[in-house]
């Protein structure tokens, strides 16, 4: 019988890695995985114990003692009687950890996978947890066929869309698939019936259909104020070629790319603050974008105006100031004015662009999205030229779906004010 402390090989994003035990027997040979993170060049691989200059030595040290001293009583346990795997497991990850879902997220996920991915699971624990009336959400209660009964038909009498339980279902599982293969649990996942789809039209709101509502906007409304903001945010998504909340944070002055392109035709490249190089959060694809085209920079100016800030910078927007509360009462004030989410702006980027004409792979390059045939390895997307053909299709699409107009409108009526 063998129960060995010993370091993951792979290493996570802040350099530290994760202390397991290793269960052998004649039988068996596998890694209890533990939530405690070290920085592999201070652990002392022969010793099985942590050198004096690791940072916060002290606190680390006392976790590594516990786990020793668990692994010592385990041995003597074993010396006396039967130890399973099992057993060892549970002593060894307090009981509670191999179980709970977002124990194992936080302690083990999290270093894994991108930020964007994590929250995204996050939330949808706690959405499946909530709906289902329980506290923490466990992998013994995501591989009972019943859970997934009980919450398909909660959501159905809370007039939740089909997908919703689909979504749920794909996360969850997702997580599931990971923590088996990481030996954190051994519970098989259920046969789930998802719900059926049918084919749907991607909602989005036509540019005439938004003029009417601008039109409809009273500034003597108290909430004028409010109704104004939410629709200068979906015209700056738009604008910015379908940007999410998070892409719209993480645009910075510091991004703008200067003196690198030279003026072209009508598109004034070389100019400063004209040509901005952007991440995008979900793919880490990159793309340049011309800020000239009107009437961005305008609506940036007009909505950090309102919001009050004081910087003469276009970013950050609205003071920078910007937690997820002020996307969601924004998008809900937007939703009530027209029945679209925020997220309807990239579908009205993207239909655009087809309606006029801009192939599909063009498309997909002006919105940031991953280009997955072989075309990637060869072309340059950055190039003068390009840039040059990008920004002609960026703006052909605000002047089809009449975003100058729409903002003109909307600062007259803040004009009267």
């Amino acid at each position: 019988m063998g129960l060995l402390i010993g370091s993951r090989n792979e290493t996570n994003k802040d350099g530290t890695v994760l202390l397991h035990v290793r269960f052998k027997n004649k039988l068996l040979d596998k890694k209890i995985y533990t939530s405690i993170k070290v920085y592999k060049k201070y652990w002392d691989k022969k010793n099985k114990r942590l050198k004096p200059d690791h940072p916060y030595f002290e606190q680390k040290n006392k976790q590594v003692k516990k786990l020793t001293d668990v692994v010592h009583d385990l041995h003597m346990q074993s010396a006396i009687g039967t130890l399973t795997f099992e057993e060892a497991k549970t002593r060894l990850t307090y009981g509670s950890y191999g179980n709970d879902i977002n124990s194992y997220l936080d302690n083990h996920l999290k270093d894994q996978m991108r930020d964007t991915t994590f929250n995204d699971y996050k939330n949808k624990v706690r959405s499946v947890a909530s709906n289902i009336g329980i506290k923490n959400l466990t992998f013994q209660d995501v591989c009972q066929k019943q859970v997934w009964v009980k919450l398909k038909k909660v959501l159905l009498e809370r007039g939740r869309s089909p997908a919703t339980f689909n979504t749920y279902h794909r996360a969850i599982k997702a997580i599931h698939s990971h923590a088996l293969k990481d030996e954190i649990t051994f519970n098989v996942f259920p046969h789930v019936r998802t719900n059926p789809q049918n084919n749907f039209t991607p909602q989005w709101i036509k540019s005439h259909e938004l003029i009417d509502v601008i039109k409809d906007l009273n500034p003597n409304d108290k909430k004028f104020n409010k109704e104004v903001i939410s629709i200068l945010i979906y015209l700056l998504m738009f604008s910015m070629r379908g940007m999410y909340a998070k892409d719209l944070e993480k645009l910075s002055m510091k991004s703008f790319v200067n003196s690198t392109y030279e003026n072209h035709n009508t598109y004034l490249f070389a100019e400063k603050n004209m040509v901005y190089k952007h991440f995008r959060s979900k793919t880490n694809k990159m793309g340049l974008v011309y800020m000239g085209l009107d009437p961005i920079k305008k609506i940036i100016r007009l909505l950090n105006n309102i919001t009050n800030t004081n910087s003469d910078s276009l970013f950050p927007i609205m003071s920078g100031s910007v937690d997820d509360s002020v996307w969601k009462v924004n998008q809900m004030q937007f939703k009530k004015l027209t029945g679209h989410s925020y997220k309807s702006a990239r579908k009205a980027f993207n239909t655009t662009g087809s309606i006029i004409s801009i192939p599909d792979a063009d498309i997909r390059e002006l919105m940031f999205q991953t280009d997955n045939t072989i075309s990637k390895h060869y072309k340059d997307t950055q190039a003068p030229m390009m840039l040059a053909k990008y920004t002609k299709f960026h703006s052909d699409i605000l002047i089809k779906y009449r975003v100058s107009e729409m903002f003109e409108m909307l600062r007259d009526k803040v004009i009267t004010l």
